[in-house]
């Protein structure tokens, strides 16, 4: 699952679901795919300051990572719906096999109005609960 959050020149956030992501060639940044109907604001907000956090977190096992840093917006190409598709599908069964019914899933997870936007990553937090939760990626403790 993927969480997105941003928020205005004021500081007011805003938060939305990805659905559906691609991991550039440079290793450096990532796209996300996320519904610009379902979350308004967030564009706005992308657009406003060019900032992003993004919470990557596995259902199963609660394993999560939180990536930071600037981000541009563009609109899909047919590839990007694509993703979009594959992951809806691969959230669903995931979701579904921990007992969350199919029609509960639907609503949250739509390419409706779809965007992309590109992160380029400046910070990996952890986000996994317990005693690294919060750090820095790569932060050895002491």
């Amino acid at each position: 699952m993927c969480i997105i959050a941003a928020a205005d020149a004021s500081g007011r956030p805003s938060a939305g679901r990805g659905v559906g992501f691609h991991i550039l060639e440079d290793r450096e940044a990532i796209e996300i795919i996320f519904s610009a109907w379902q979350w308004p604001r967030l564009e706005a907000d992308i657009r406003q300051t060019g900032k992003l956090a993004a919470t990557f977190v596995s259902p199963s096992d609660y394993v999560s990572f939180q990536l930071k840093g600037r981000a541009t917006l563009r609109d899909t190409e047919a590839l990007d719906i694509g993703r979009a598709d594959r992951f809806i599908t691969a959230a669903t069964n995931e979701l579904e096999s921990l007992g969350v019914p199919r029609r509960l899933i639907a609503p949250w997870l739509t390419v409706r109005e779809a965007k992309v936007v590109q992160l380029a990553v400046s910070e990996t937090y952890v986000q996994t609960p317990g005693s690294l939760a919060g750090m820095l990626a790569g932060t050895r403790l002491s």
